[in-house]
């Protein structure tokens, strides 16, 4: 419990796991929270992204603890491997941020012509991948007493994102937002508490930023965003060091809309 604003919202020597962290918002969070003077560990599947990341992160804080880990926390047995090497490794794990995605855009009613594999990717990854990963450290917070889980969901989860056709992707995020709420309850007696970030439209490393089709869409999205522009990584990173403080000490089930305000009138 805070009793003064002073370092309350520090995450200086915390030992935080991301997933999907070599880009993207998991990219972002990394730096973020090294900034700050946290250990961090991340998790990807490209080990030329990961190398990379870690030595430019490392390079821009001198003495910062960071470290990359090659995985797929879709692949049989990566999930308990990498909680259990992490854990070991960094001395425990206080902070897990759920934040490896994918997703695809596909007529429902042709979702059998690739054997739904349009629908189970996503809900593979951006749903049962968090929840594992979430079960999976949640046994070593309770040993240590305490912990913050930040699930990276999505507004999708709450309107019907157009004109793109991203069911699978929308029903995970929607899961994962309940699922943020379920475990909040269930682990508040160990001091483990369980939040979700719900970001909209986000220029990163991983926004397309080519080709007229894109650029009318991106206008789009734009003109219906009542700040009149899309968000940017470090306030998605922004929340998350506040959701890993002490100052969220209280805080526990929420699932905090960063979008803008694009889904107000959507």
């Amino acid at each position: 419990m805070i009793t003064s604003i002073k370092n309350a919202f520090s995450v200086k020597g915390l030992k935080v796991l991301i997933t999907g962290g070599t880009q993207g918002l998991g990219k972002a969070m990394a730096d973020a929270f090294c900034e700050d003077g946290a250990q961090v560990s991340f998790i990807g599947r490209n080990d030329k992204k990961g190398a990379e990341v870690e030595a430019e992160i490392r390079a821009k804080y001198p003495g910062c603890k960071i470290k990359y880990y090659q995985g797929d926390i879709v692949k049989p047995g990566d999930p308990q491997r990498l909680v259990d090497l992490i854990a070991e490794e960094m001395g425990g794990i206080n902070v897990l941020i759920n934040n490896a995605g994918c997703t695809r855009f596909f007529d429902s009613m042709d979702a059998v012509e690739n054997d739904f594999k349009d629908w189970q990717d996503v809900i593979d990854l951006d749903l049962t991948g968090y929840f594992k990963m979430a079960s999976l450290t949640a046994r070593h917070m309770k040993k240590q007493g305490w912990g913050s889980i930040i699930n990276i969901t999505s507004n999708a989860a709450d309107i019907v994102n157009l004109p793109q056709r991203m069911v699978s992707y929308s029903s995970a995020k929607a899961g994962a937002n309940r699922m943020t709420k379920m475990l909040a309850h269930e682990w508040a007696p160990y001091k483990i508490r369980v939040n979700a970030i719900a970001p909209g439209y986000t220029d990163s490393d991983l926004t397309p930023v080519e080709g007229p089709e894109f650029e009318k869409l991106k206008a789009f999205w734009t003109e219906h965003t009542p700040t009149g522009r899309w968000g940017k990584p470090i306030e998605v990173a922004a929340m998350a060091v506040y959701l890993a403080s002490d100052a969220s000490e209280q805080v526990t089930g929420a699932v905090f809309t960063i979008d803008g305000g694009y889904s107000l009138a959507n």
